[in-house]
């Protein structure tokens, strides 16, 4: 899992002090020349859970990603057909032995250009949490020009997916 030009910035809401820095990563799952599926993870991310909702996600994709997180909120996701640009923020809990409170950490991703351009009113979202607890975000992207592109290859030969960087 390639980082992909992702800052992230630590706060702590009963604190003043940098408790450190927490990693975003953006890998390509599969590339079948139309459709691209993408995992975006940032540690400490979990997944709404509940029937009501797992059932509405299985008929409608929804298409702001922040409804499937419990602990997450996208305070800006921007998603065009040549570049995605979000910022995330996620509240985890601290042990209370350790004395300190929840924390919320910021996490911003920026790929101002694709190797391929894509429709962003076909995005699908869905959120996975696996036996490990860390949820990811699954977006599952449709191309519409350069579909010889190949962006797991561009992803391992270059370690970005941002196309202006190279």
């Amino acid at each position: 899992m390639a980082p992909v030009r992702s800052n992230s910035r630590g706060s702590s809401a009963s604190s003043e002090e940098d408790i450190g820095t927490r990693s975003f990563s953006i890998s390509v799952l599969k590339d079948s020349g139309t459709k691209v599926e993408i995992m975006l993870k940032a540690h400490g991310l979990r997944k709404k859970k509940g029937f009501i909702n797992s059932l509405v996600t299985v008929f409608k994709k929804p298409s702001q990603p922040s409804r499937l997180l419990s602990n997450g909120k996208f305070t800006e996701f921007v998603l065009t057909e040549h570049a995605l640009r979000f910022l995330l923020e996620v509240k985890t809990d601290k042990k209370k032995k350790k004395g300190n409170g929840n924390r919320l950490d910021t996490f911003l991703c920026e790929v101002k250009r694709f190797p391929s351009d894509v429709n962003p009113d076909s995005a699908e979202f869905e959120v996975l949490e696996p036996a490990s607890g860390e949820a990811f975000i699954l977006l599952t992207l449709i191309k519409t020009g350069n579909l010889s592109t190949n962006w797991k290859e561009f992803l391992d030969t270059h370690g970005t997916l941002d196309v202006s960087t190279i």
